[in-house]
């Protein structure tokens, strides 16, 4: 990836998006728009399956991505005009889904031979992960173990994603957090369980709504929204179990940050050039922003952070699904934070004294 992945452009691919497949929902709804032509028929189709792909290209793909990507949003476009084109308008272009059908099968091939790859060598790994100490976080051990076995890959790092969300949501709940003397939580002096805890029961109550007026439109667009609603409180979950069981931690040689699922840092002790207590503004600039890690629990109310941590050279800080981000300073407010910065400059006191 050459470059990061800003969120005012995802924020604009995002807008798009909606705007189009909105529009398009409204031309085939509102009974002052009938009858369609098949001439809009037409520029629905071309809007799912060359307008969106070229939105994905210049705002999401671009200088980062494999264009292997674009016939899979073409298809997922196609998808998406199905279900809201009626179907005597898509009887002339059926050789359309030919063609993407066929494409479609490629992708899936490849997806089989990666997974294929991937069961073959599933064993090791799996003897890898139980060798691994439990003082590392779950991506840790899972990206340890696999790194031996298997060739890093976008694919792998959706998988290990998902596997790690899946993990957080539902089977974390029985492992007790244990206390350790280099380890510092950061979550419990603020609100954030109670933030996400309100978004579950907002996410709950809109899904059942939701469903229901959905439903009476259409069956299948009332699951598919069913299904991303379960994703998302699965996702409020796991980030509720991530945040409370991957406190920061100092180790040996390194210090490891993580911030629930979404990001997470781990900088050898050589790198850190200072740690200092923050006295700058609560919000950055925009350009300040792009390379600074934050390292705070979401809030009601935000907090500034409690210390500054610098480093000589740039790191590369981890985001879901294989994304990173190049950052020189990474901002934290612990729970305890007077034993954290203890702790933290005896290290670096030790580190530099070998």
């Amino acid at each position: 990836m050459t470059s990061s992945l800003s969120i005012k452009k995802l924020c604009w691919f995002a807008a798009f998006t909606v705007l189009i497949v909105s529009s398009n929902i409204l031309v085939y709804q509102l009974e002052a728009l009938q009858p369609v032509t098949p001439a809009v028929a037409v520029g629905s189709l071309l809007d799912f399956i060359v307008v969106i792909p070229l939105l994905t290209y210049f705002f999401v793909i671009r200088k980062r991505y494999s264009l292997k990507y674009i016939p899979l949003v073409a298809i997922v476009g196609y998808g998406i005009a199905h279900l809201i084109i009626p179907a005597h308008h898509l009887t002339s272009y059926s050789f359309l889904r030919y063609i993407l059908f066929a494409g479609e099968g490629a992708f899936l091939l490849l997806e089989l031979y990666i997974l294929y790859k991937i069961i073959t060598k599933i064993p090791r790994v799996i003897r890898s992960f139980k060798s691994q100490t439990n003082t590392l976080t779950f991506e840790q051990r899972l990206e340890s173990s696999s790194a031996a076995h298997l060739k890093s890959s976008r694919i792998l790092d959706v998988y290990y994603a998902e596997l790690a969300m899946v993990y957080y949501s539902l089977f974390s709940w029985r492992k007790a957090v244990s206390p350790a003397p280099l380890q510092f939580t950061y979550h419990q002096k603020t609100s954030m369980i109670a933030l996400y805890v309100m978004l579950i029961h907002a996410m709950v109550i809109e899904t059942v709504g939701l469903h229901f007026i959905l439903h009476s439109i259409s069956p299948v667009l009332s699951i598919v929204t069913l299904v991303l609603n379960v994703y998302t409180v699965l996702f409020f979950l796991a980030q509720i179990q991530a945040t409370r069981l991957c406190p920061f931690t100092i180790t040996q040689h390194t210090l490891h940050l993580q911030v629930g699922l979404t990001k997470r840092l781990t900088v050898p002790l050589s790198e850190i050039k200072q740690i200092v207590r923050y006295d700058g503004p609560e919000r950055l600039s925009k350009q300040e922003e792009k390379t600074v890690f934050d390292g705070l629990a979401p809030d009601f109310i935000r907090e500034k952070p409690a210390f500054e941590i610098e480093f000589y050279t740039p790191q590369q800080a981890k985001l879901m699904y294989g994304f990173t981000k190049a950052i020189t300073k990474a901002h934290i407010r612990p729970d305890d934070p007077e034993a954290f910065y203890t702790a933290l400059t005896k290290k670096l006191k030790e580190f530099q004294n070998l």
